[in-house]
């Protein structure tokens, strides 16, 4: 657990630093990316990000450190955090269906915070499914749910998140 917590933690602050901000490829995309968590309503733009609010994919290339090619989402608004990945050489308009053994296989963390709780695809019978439904022009759209356990030492709280009618269009993929 202690390990899953170090690795998403690590890829925030790797996802917070840029090399360069004359880049003018790193402009600011709209798209929004929104669910309900428990029946509670989040939405989070990729209109304020000097605020702490975005939302978008970037690819990874299979190499030394990285297993297979993939495509990570990161997305935050205030106290509500999701990251996950795709792992794929070319992402499609297709279904990617995840469950608990995804993280060994993948080395793909799939973890969200809502309102500072955080939960993740950890035990069985916890499950991440996403659709896309449109990639084109570094753009991707399509939609989500999920059922993931909660980051506690209490086992009887297993598959007690769940995400429904999550939905996101045209966030930014950059490579």
């Amino acid at each position: 657990m202690k390990k899953l917590l170090l690795i998403f933690f690590s890829a925030t602050i790797f996802l917070s630093c840029s090399s360069n901000s004359n880049d003018s490829s790193s402009a600011v995309a709209s798209g929004t990316f929104k669910y309900k968590v428990n029946g509670n309503l989040v939405t989070i733009d990729n209109a304020n990000i000097a605020n702490g609010e975005y939302a978008f994919f970037f690819k990874e290339l299979q190499g030394n450190m990285i297993p297979h090619t993939r495509y990570k989402f990161n997305g935050r608004k205030g106290g509500n955090v999701w990251f996950f990945g795709i792992q794929s050489d070319s992402l499609s308009n297709q279904t990617y269906i995840y469950d608990s053994t995804y993280f060994s296989t993948s080395g793909i963390i799939c973890t969200m915070t809502f309102n500072g709780k955080q939960s993740a695809l950890l035990y069985s019978g916890d499950n991440l499914t996403i659709k896309i439904t449109s990639y084109a022009n570094s753009l991707i759209s399509g939609n989500f749910s999920a059922k993931f356990t909660p980051l506690s030492n209490n086992y009887s709280n297993k598959g007690t998140t769940i995400i429904k009618d999550g939905e996101f269009k045209n966030i930014n993929c950059t490579f």
